[in-house]
Order: C-alpha cells, then sequence, then structure tokens
C-alpha cells in the first residue's frame, strides 16, 4: 500500500507565509554558519534578528500590512522599543520575562512575536526539511539561500525549491487540494475545506483531522491555500503550471500525481455532485428553521419544516436523517417528542427513536 505523505498539523497564520522560511534560512548562513549560536540561544537570536528586520521594514510602509501570517507594525513596533537598547544580556531577560508573565502590552507584543518567529523556524525545520537538528542548513537551505531574493516576494526559482521541499513533506494533502480548486469552482454552495477534508478520509483513509475542532480543520487546509497563492501555483483556469508538474515528474511523483488526479476525478463524480444537491437541501432547510418562531422551548416543528420546503413524509425522512449524520459534527441538534403525537401523523425517525420537534445550536456558540 502506498505511503500517504501529508503535514499532520500547521499553525494559522504563522506556518502560511513561505517567505519566512528563507528568513530562517538567510539568519543562519548570515549568523550561525559555523555553529557561533549555541541551541540554548537560537531561538532567542533568531528572534532579535527578525524584530529588527520587520521593524526597519515596516517603518518604510508604517500604514501598510507587509504580507500575510506575521505579525502587525503595532507588535513589532511595542517589541522593537523594549529591547533595541539594552545589551544582550538584557534583551534575553526582558524576553523570557514577557514570555513567562505577560503583564503589560510591551510583554504581550513580545510574546505574541516571539510565538511568531518559533513557527516560521517549525516551519522551515520541522515541516519543510530547510534545517537540521543543529541549527544548520541542509542541501535545500543552501539552494534556498544561494537564490536571488526579496524579502517579502518570493522570486521563481525559489518558488520551485520551496514546492520541491513541499511535496517531499506533503504530497498528497497538498496536491489533492490544488486539484479540488478547480471542482469548488464548479461548485460553489460547498467550501473546498469541507470538500477536501471528506476526500482526505474517502480516498486516503485519514481520518485523525475529525477528531480536530472544526476551526483547526479549516486552517490546515487555509495555511496550505496560501502556499498556493505565495507559489503562484495555478494558471486562471485553476490548473497546475507547467513549470510545477516538471518538478512533480523529476521528483519521482509522476506516478502518485497520475493516481491521485484520477481519485479527484472519481470523487467528483461519485461524491461531490451528490453532495452539492444535498447542501442544497441544507440551506433550505437551515433559512427556514431560521426564519420560522419556535415554541416557548425553543424547538420547531419538523412537519412545519417539512411543509415550507414542500417535501413529503417519505423524502423528508430521508433527508432529516441524513441531515442529521451528516452535520452532528457542526451543530447541537436536540429533539423531542410530544404525546399528541402518539398517533405519529407528525412523527420522523432519528436512529430508530420517534421525533417531533428539532432544536439546532452552532458548536462553540
Amino acid at each position: 500500500m502506498e505511503s500517504i505523505i501529508y503535514i499532520k498539523s500547521l499553525h494559522r497564520p504563522y506556518n502560511q507565509n513561505l517567505n519566512s522560511v528563507k528568513w530562517v534560512c538567510k539568519f543562519i548562513e548570515q549568523k550561525n554558519s559555523n555553529n557561533e549560536i549555541s541551541k540554548s540561544d537560537f531561538y532567542v537570536e533568531f528572534y532579535i534578528y527578525l524584530i529588527k528586520k520587520l521593524y526597519n521594514l515596516y517603518k518604510k510602509n508604517p500604514t501598510e500590512t507587509l504580507t500575510h501570517g506575521i505579525p502587525s507594525f503595532d507588535s513589532v513596533k511595542k517589541s522593537y522599543n523594549s529591547i533595541i537598547r539594552v545589551d544582550k544580556e538584557r534583551k534575553k531577560k526582558i524576553i523570557n520575562e514577557s514570555l513567562l508573565k505577560r503583564r503589560n502590552d510591551s510583554e504581550r507584543a513580545i510574546f505574541s512575536t516571539y510565538k511568531a518567529t518559533s513557527y516560521f523556524i517549525n516551519l522551515s525545520k520541522d515541516k519543510l526539511d530547510f534545517v537540521d537538528n543543529n541549527n544548520q542548513l541542509k542541501f535545500t537551505g543552501k539552494v534556498l539561500v544561494g537564490l536571488r531574493s526579496n524579502s517579502f516576494k518570493l522570486s521563481k526559482k525559489e518558488k520551485e525549491a520551496l514546492f520541491s521541499s513541499i511535496i517531499k513533506r506533503d504530497f498528497h494533502f497538498f496536491i489533492s487540494l490544488c486539484l479540488l480548486q478547480k471542482i469548488q469552482k464548479k461548485i460553489k454552495n460547498l467550501s473546498i475545506e469541507e470538500i477536501h477534508f471528506d476526500f482526505l478520509v474517502d480516498k486516503f483513509d485519514i481520518k485523525h483531522f475529525r477528531y480536530t475542532e472544526a476551526s483547526n480543520e479549516k486552517n490546515f487546509s487555509k495555511v496550505r491555500e496560501h502556499w498556493i497563492k505565495d507559489l503562484d501555483f495555478l494558471d486562471k483556469n485553476f490548473n497546475i503550471k507547467k513549470s510545477f508538474l516538471d518538478i512533480i515528474i523529476q521528483n519521482g511523483f509522476g506516478d502518485s500525481y497520475l493516481k491521485v488526479k484520477n481519485q479527484v476525478n472519481d470523487y467528483y463524480k461519485d461524491k461531490i455532485i451528490s453532495k452539492s444537491k444535498f447542501q442544497l437541501k441544507v440551506d433550505l432547510f437551515l433559512e427556514v428553521y431560521e426564519t420560522t418562531p419556535k415554541n416557548e422551548l425553543g424547538f420547531l416543528s419538523l412537519q412545519e419544516i417539512a411543509n415550507k420546503m414542500s417535501m413529503g413524509k417519505k423524502s423528508f425522512q430521508s433527508f432529516i436523517s441524513q441531515f442529521y449524520e451528516f452535520e452532528k459534527n457542526k451543530y447541537n441538534i436536540f429533539f423531542n417528542n410530544v404525546v399528541q403525537a402518539i398517533s405519529g401523523k407528525n412523527q420522523y425517525f432519528i436512529r430508530n427513536r420517534p421525533v417531533v420537534n428539532i432544536k439546532i445550536k452552532e458548536l462553540n456558540k
């Protein structure tokens, strides 16, 4: 059985900016090429280096957001002003106290910006494999820093170098997400995250995302969607550009790519079309539920909803059963029964239990 290649977790927003990989690699090239910095000081030293860099870049454009997935100018400025005019040991003390205590705005700014720089290192080191465990550049890192560079714009060669690492670490997740982008444009009532996570379960048997919070599920795809944009990976018709297809083949993933492409096409025909039709009914159901007055306990008659959706007893029974099974991870769904419905006229069944009324609440609300 083919091994499924994917990164299990990514942080949004601080894993989503691919420029951060070259910042880490440039820092190592300039400051740590001969292990000048101890492992215990590496994160702090990179933090100081990047705060200075971001401050100077922001200072030239104080009213602009430089790019996605980096701390704001306000946070950078507060952090910079707290550490810039003191010696190295004092800097370290201020940073460490801020990470522990977070007593005021300046310390909270240092905490949040330090967190960001830690995730930048994490992306370069543990996720995309440009840096080794001794905080030295791997071959891929040396290639990256040897390319012509702009702080916030990736060159064509940089995009290719980054993509070569992405497919080695995240091939199945990243490529399937890219291929599904085109399909999502045809089926506009389903989000790309929803389509993709169902695909991961159905085709790759990747199930652990089902046990994470819904917000985290979206974050994993959102990070990669930013990678797609940073790399300028898709053409105007949402096809993968030829230069990246060439890299896929050069890295030995040609057969795997064709297999994933066929899986995506099969999934579209077998699952997405019917899922889109079902989603249309879900949207109408929720609209009716939201706009119809409830009883004093906040419940609404299922029969009243069925009438407003112009659905017969059999078709609505099938729909409400599916709705409960498919949507129970998104909503808290409550049912009840009442004595006057004992005749069964207005009853429906959820897992063989008779129900008459429904109350719905979004999770985490």
